[in-house]
């Protein structure tokens, strides 16, 4: 029996990791992800076990070749996006990617930033990155993807205040500010959390020089 779930994780990475894996701890199994859903099918409690990937960085072709890789090792995989754009043939800028992976188009990579991956429980750490330089290298990439989405934010707010900047009444502007900022302050708390997060494997690095 499908079970659907409709979510979506500021915390693209450890949050969205956690969640999956407590649904399966209850017995349910990924079998398709979309923009803001999850479909489960029934399977025995702890069975299986995820983890995310952030490629954003990569390059279509790159992640492609990234996504064959991580299958041929055994894992099922599945793309999730980071945004919520229900549009076709667009093409978009990642300012928080390197090379050819900052153009990120529709076929192609966009609304393709996450790779869920999937392999069946056998009590060892679900980690594709044991090297510490390794692991701050994502959360670095994970942590400029959300400084940007922070300055976005505060910069429309900002714009609200430019005078002549916009035909709606002052109440409704006020609406609009508080409801950007909010998503702002969404956004600004994985920041810290990733912020964080890199500091420390900053740290722990420096003891292997």
């Amino acid at each position: 029996m499908s079970k659907t779930v409709f979510r979506y994780f500021f915390d693209f990475l450890d949050g969205q990791k956690k969640w999956l894996n407590s649904m399966a701890e209850q017995g349910y199994r990924l079998k398709k992800s979309g923009r803001m859903t999850y479909t489960f099918d029934d399977c025995n409690p702890n069975e299986y076990e995820y983890t995310v990937e952030f490629i954003a960085e990569k390059s279509y072709s790159k992640g492609k070749d990234y996504r064959g890789y991580l299958e041929s090792m055994g894992f099922r995989t599945f793309t999730k996006n980071i945004n919520l754009n229900f549009s076709y043939g667009k093409i978009k800028w990642r300012p928080y990617a390197k090379g050819m992976g900052q153009i990120a188009t529709s076929p192609g990579g966009f609304n393709k930033e996450l790779l869920i991956l999937e392999k069946k429980r056998d009590g060892k750490p679900f980690e594709l990155h044991t090297d510490v330089r390794d692991k701050l290298d994502t959360y670095k990439t994970a942590r400029r993807a959300y400084v940007w989405a922070v300055l976005l934010m505060f910069g429309l707010t900002a714009i609200t205040f430019v005078p002549d900047s916009s035909s709606v009444s002052i109440p409704m502007t006020w609406v609009i500010r508080t409801v950007i900022l909010f998503f702002g302050i969404l956004f600004a708390i994985p920041t810290v959390k990733y912020s964080s997060l890199v500091n420390q494997l900053k740290e722990e690095s420096k003891t292997f020089e």
